[in-house]
């Protein structure tokens, strides 16, 4: 019991994590996983649903990385599940939002300043962009149905970075071979016109 002239003090536990460790070497980051208490992991096997869309898709959008099992699980480890109802709005205009998306149920509308809307399916990425510049987006981009994402936040992304190179290198490879696949078809339908 504390009284007014005990003030408690709040230790997180990722101190008292750290604090075992005193005088021996410290563990690997991901044995210490000391950020991932403050942001819940994607629960109910939500990157199992979305891997299992990205591979129906035939989307240029669509994300798929050579992740195991494993894989997908640590990977969702660092990403948020969140719910959004229609005509929410994940990105404003100018806005520097660094979020990569990963859309597992529902769907995205993202519409860029010259009027062209682009729907994002199941197993679709969006924000990938924001993997390569820091530059804002000039997206305006929501959900046009009740809709269920991982976000992965650009913190997160940097730990995900430093814990688990192999899987930041394949995020960035299979962001990268989305992004390769819309620039061939935007040049198919310029070539057609």
């Amino acid at each position: 019991m504390f009284t007014t002239t005990q003030p408690h003090v709040g230790i997180s536990p990722s101190i008292h994590q750290l604090m075992a460790h005193v005088g021996t070497p410290l563990p690997s980051l991901d044995d210490l996983a000391l950020c991932r208490e403050r942001v819940h992991a994607a629960k109910d096997g939500a990157a199992k649903r979305f891997a299992a869309a990205a591979r129906k898709s035939s989307a240029v959008h669509a994300f798929r990385p050579d992740f195991t099992a494993d894989d997908w699980r640590l990977f969702s480890s660092y990403c948020v599940a969140t719910r959004m109802p229609a005509g929410f709005r994940a990105v404003i205009p100018g806005n520097g939002d660094r979020t990569l998306r990963f859309v597992v149920e529902g769907g995205l509308s993202s519409r860029s300043q010259d009027g062209q809307t682009t729907l994002l399916a199941p197993g679709s990425i969006q924000g990938e962009d924001s993997l390569f510049t820091a530059d804002g987006s000039d997206l305006d981009v929501r959900a046009f149905e009740d809709t269920l994402v991982l976000e992965l936040t650009l913190p997160r992304r940097k730990e995900l970075n430093a814990a688990c190179p192999a899987l930041a290198f394949e995020l960035l490879r299979a962001a990268g071979a989305a992004i390769a696949a819309r620039g061939r078809v935007g040049v198919e339908e310029l070539a057609t016109n």
